[in-house]
């Protein structure tokens, strides 16, 4: 009774935070089967470092919040076709705070890590990020993780503004900031993991407003 419970609770709380999710896509270019593979790619690494299965499920919920903030950027910068100014720019990184302040001090432990993922999935392990300029492990690990997946399904998707990139592509250029982008060691075990990866990628898309999984 406990363990079905404690699934009807989790599932809620996955049901709540792709509402919020999908009231952000409307506004931008992430797509639902997107937010949807954010949380099972980062709960498949977070499985293979032999996280808490609570914890597991506290990060399939809330990887995919990453970017909630981004509903109170104006859309004359979120929607711009071209290139920010340093101005725009600079407005656009208070989404990672906004996000944050969002979700913060919920009580629930999904949207309390959803909040360290949105204020931190920006900062670089060699400390060049933002919003705060942290360094490798004062990253939060959980950040870490998504802004791993979330890059590499950025890159392999096709998006109005950009062509969808090879796997090969994608990995090179990844590994290319490895220690400098991402976190080596989380860069070398999404690695590891491609084949599961691959398989959540061909499992959750989306054709029209239809999510297939």
């Amino acid at each position: 009774e406990v363990t079905r419970r404690t699934l009807q609770i989790k599932q809620r709380e996955e049901e709540t935070a792709l509402k919020l999710v999908s009231v952000t896509s409307f506004r931008d270019e992430e797509t639902g089967a997107h937010v949807r593979r954010i949380g099972l790619y980062a709960a498949a690494m977070a499985k293979a470092l032999q996280w808490e299965e609570a914890a597991i499920d506290d990060i399939r919920i809330a990887a995919p919040m990453h970017d909630i903030g981004k509903i109170g950027i104006p859309d004359q910068v979120l929607l711009k076709a071209g290139r920010l100014t340093d101005a725009e720019f600079d407005i656009m990184k208070r989404h990672t705070q906004i996000g944050a302040k969002m979700l913060e001090n919920s009580n629930i432990s999904s949207f309390d890590m959803a909040a360290k993922i949105a204020m931190s999935h920006h900062e670089r392990w060699d400390g060049t990020g933002y919003p705060q300029g942290l360094v490798g492990e004062s990253i939060p690990v959980a950040a870490r993780i998504t802004t791993i997946v979330d890059v590499d399904d950025a890159l392999v998707h096709e998006r109005v503004y950009k062509l969808a990139l090879s796997e090969e592509e994608t990995i090179a250029m990844m590994l290319a900031q490895r220690g400098k982008h991402f976190d080596p060691s989380l860069l070398d075990l999404f690695i590891e993991l491609l084949p599961v990866m691959r398989r959540i990628r061909g499992q959750v898309q989306e054709i029209g407003d239809l999510i297939v999984r």
